[in-house]
């Protein structure tokens, strides 16, 4: 019997022990986590500015289409000096990939197309028969490093992307179909 007194404190002890462990490494976990940027987390300050036309936020990005004129299914907001996202290439980014893949956004927007582009995205997303689960919003492109490198405005809540080492971002533009 005295053995089993001391077992069931020992077990209590143990027990005790593990769940303050437990309590201290999810403070620690939630602290570290409660001020990053997430890759693809929404931005509602950089949605603001876009849904605003802000003429002087537009300014400090290059604005990449994808999807046809019409009917966009995202628009690239690369952040201008940068030079971490594949569409604006410098000729020591030049690889087959990036190009590719700037070509398949298409070319930069000036500041008259981007608010075209807005309102056509916008648009779509009003109207059932596209497959856009959220009305259009801009969301983070982090790279590796932590860096946000620019947003993608979109209704889509995923895209194909490959972060690489050097800290550039290559982001595939989506591709929702045809409306039914």
């Amino acid at each position: 019997m005295f053995y089993k007194k001391k077992e069931d404190k020992e077990m209590k002890k143990q027990r005790v022990m593990f769940f303050v462990i437990f309590l201290v490494s999810m403070v620690v976990a939630l602290g570290l986590a409660w001020g990053q940027v997430g890759n693809l987390s929404v931005n509602n300050d950089v949605t603001a500015k876009i849904k605003a036309f802000d003429e002087k936020f537009f300014k400090g990005v290059e604005v990449y289409p994808a999807g046809t004129k019409e009917a966009p299914t995202a628009l690239l907001f690369d952040i201008k000096g940068g030079c971490k996202l594949p569409c604006k290439i410098s000729k020591k980014a030049l690889t087959k990939e990036t190009v590719a893949t700037a070509k398949a956004w298409g070319p930069a927007l000036s500041q008259e197309e981007i608010i075209y582009e807005i309102k056509a995205l916008d648009e779509q997303a009003r109207d059932q028969s596209y497959k856009m689960p959220f009305p259009p919003r801009a969301l983070n492109i982090v790279n590796v490093k932590g860096e946000v490198v620019g947003y993608v405005y979109t209704g889509l809540d995923t895209l194909h992307m490959d972060r690489k080492k050097d800290g550039t971002v290559v982001v595939f533009p989506p591709d929702i179909g045809k409306p039914r």
